[in-house]
């Protein structure tokens, strides 16, 4: 699909920009320089003729905060991938050399540019385009991506230079994309610097997301397109979850909540614990969070090489986690080191295998024979001195597995025993790695 970058120093309106063009909120912005380090890429369309849109963090020529290499090396591959490029420019401020420096790099590529003008808010600050023009380009528009101005001439100026065969070939495969079923969502989530962007580049085999060894690189949900084998991915990078008492009000909140809006679309939950530090306290909040929506999990130990390698410190750490994630039964365990690649073809592996599970359907004979099963091996105990029945169950649609079970007293069924029906039921019906939501109502007669 043809791919449009926006590039452009930091804090000239990029995100702005983007989620303008997109018709959503999806990148993060603050009124602070180097908001966004990852690449945002999502799917546009204008006047009918769909594209891929990019937004990338602001370029800075030498290393002034901690992030600014990584940054260039993500723009510099987008110089590569990309078709054609937005130079976003602030008019309030006026022409800058880093806004020269950007643009010496965008026509090495020989590839269209635009020039948008931001902040231009009223007609009485369109003069401020001229002085622009001095980079080189011919494609300069005042824009204000606030007010929505300007906007659309240059969407119409983008739009008209991508190939007819090409805009074809985009409405194709986006009719063929939609039709298809089985795209796996995919979360990646987990405390700050347990190596959740490492472990999104290893299964990328390319550094598509900001690596950096100081918690909180990645701020913005970065969706990523994959396939492996005959299965398709879409892996949503999240950042790293803090403590609530340890985020201030501002980007890191926003990043939290965009996490949890991930968790909650995704279809799989991968859990990145450090190896070094083991399952801790803010482990388990998350993966309460995984419990709470009921999301089939894989639970990955990153950084497994930093770890003794004799099977017995291996299994230990294993244990850790199972035993501080208990409530989390059905999530398979896997030690992996993103930086050497291991145990990364085993963890796409297990992600299929509790996506397969999630969505599999129980016959209602099965079901039923394994509840009176579960009943024989434990009488379900007695309400106000009257026994609890389970008449039938039947399974509802959609995922993960959700079984509609009609009892005599509801209100009667303590915890424990729901607990002992989820975990014999999981075991009876192979879904040892499926999440499972039990719903019991009231029927006053038994089946016949």
């Amino acid at each position: 699909m043809y791919r449009v970058a926006i590039i452009g120093r930091p804090n000239v309106g990029k995100s702005s920009l983007f989620n303008r063009i997109i018709g959503k909120r999806k990148a993060i912005i603050e009124d602070i320089p180097g908001v966004t380090r990852d690449r945002l890429v999502s799917k546009a369309e204008w006047r009918g003729v769909p594209f891929e849109l990019v937004d990338t963090g602001g370029y800075v020529e030498r290393d002034t905060d901690s992030f600014a290499h990584y940054i260039r090396k993500q723009i510099e591959k987008e110089l590569e991938n990309s078709d054609a490029f937005i130079l976003v420019v602030d008019g309030r401020e006026g022409l800058t050399p880093a806004d020269k420096d950007v643009a010496v790099l965008l026509k090495k590529t020989e590839k269209p540019v635009y020039v948008a003008v931001n902040k231009i808010d009223n007609p009485q600050m369109e003069d401020r385009i001229y002085e622009f023009y001095e980079l080189g380009f011919e494609k300069v528009f005042p824009v204000s991506s606030i007010q929505k101005n300007g906007v659309a001439e240059l969407l119409d100026s983008v739009i008209e230079d991508i190939p007819e065969w090409e805009r074809n070939l985009d409405k194709e495969e986006l009719e063929n994309k939609e039709k298809k079923e089985g795209i796996i969502k995919v979360a990646i989530v987990g405390k700050p610097n347990a190596g959740k962007s490492s472990l999104l580049n290893a299964i990328l085999g390319e550094e598509r997301a900001v690596v950096s060894d100081i918690p909180g690189t990645t701020r913005d949900v970065v969706d990523t397109y994959f396939k492996w084998k005959d299965r398709e991915f879409l892996f949503l990078d999240t950042a790293g979850m803090r403590k609530k008492s340890r985020v201030d009000y501002g980007i890191e909140f926003f990043s939290v909540g965009r996490a949890l809006e991930a968790i909650k679309k995704a279809d799989v939950v991968v859990h990145v614990i450090d190896a070094t530090q083991g399952a801790t306290e803010q482990d388990t909040k998350i993966a309460g969070l995984i419990q709470r929506y009921y999301k089939p999990a894989v639970i990955v130990i990153n950084k497994s090489d930093l770890i003794t390698p004799s099977s017995q410190v291996r299994e230990a750490v294993k244990n850790q986690v199972r035993n501080r994630l208990y409530f989390l039964p059905y999530a398979p365990v896997i030690l992996v080191s993103a930086k050497n690649r291991y145990g990364i073809k085993g963890l796409l592996e297990k992600i299929v295998m509790v996506y397969d599970e999630a969505w599999k359907r129980v016959n209602t004979g099965r079901l039923n024979r394994a509840l009176q099963k579960i009943m024989k091996l434990r009488q379900p105990p007695s309400y106000n001195g009257k026994p609890l029945k389970i008449f039938y169950g039947t399974q509802l649609e959609g995922k993960p597995p959700a079984f509609l079970i009609f009892v005599n007293h509801p209100e009667g069924f303590k915890d424990s025993y729901i607990k002992f029906i989820e975990t014999n039921l999981r075991e009876l019906l192979d879904l040892k790695h499926a999440p499972i939501k039990l719903i019991l109502k009231e029927r006053t007669r038994e089946r016949v």
